[in-house]
């Protein structure tokens, strides 16, 4: 029961990430383009976006390292599991590809606050929020693909 609530959350949680990131990266850019001034707002939404992001790799690996039924067993035969594409998505890809996009996004944050001018902010936080996003992009696990889950879980 645990493991089907915290999936549940991880799949839901996943959509208010990439809402809260597409809004942030629309108004870093705006903010970039038009040159205005990084304001309280900027910042906060910055931050309420890492902070879901965070929360959202803390479910994830939770359900990796602690919850999974999965994990266990690819992991004994990790060799052979490495040929079936989709215990290869769930043991390797979408991790790596979820912990470079959480990486990107403290990144891009830091370098942002230390920018110089409220344009560079903008223009720093908007280039790390699009390779974020693209990281992300590549880790869901859309459906179609061999790999691929609903769009929506239900519980």
């Amino acid at each position: 029961m645990l493991y089907s609530t915290v999936l549940f959350l991880h799949s839901w949680l996943r959509w208010g990430v990439v809402v809260l990131g597409v809004l942030t990266l629309a108004r870093s850019l705006t903010g970039w383009l038009r040159g205005r001034d990084w304001t309280r707002s900027d910042r906060r939404l910055q931050l309420l976006f890492v902070s879901a992001f965070d929360l959202q790799l803390l479910l994830g690996l939770t359900l990796y390292t602690v919850l999974s039924p999965l994990t266990p067993r690819t992991m004994e035969a990790f060799r052979a599991s490495m040929s079936v594409s989709f215990l290869r998505f769930f043991t390797v890809e979408h991790p790596v590809m979820m912990l470079l996009a959480l990486t990107a996004a403290h990144v891009a944050s830091a370098l942002s606050r230390r920018a110089e001018t409220p344009r560079a902010r903008h223009r720093v936080w908007a280039v790390g929020l699009l390779v974020t996003l693209l990281f992300v992009a590549l880790g869901i696990p859309w459906p179609g693909l061999s790999h691929g889950r609903p769009l929506f879980r239900g519980f």
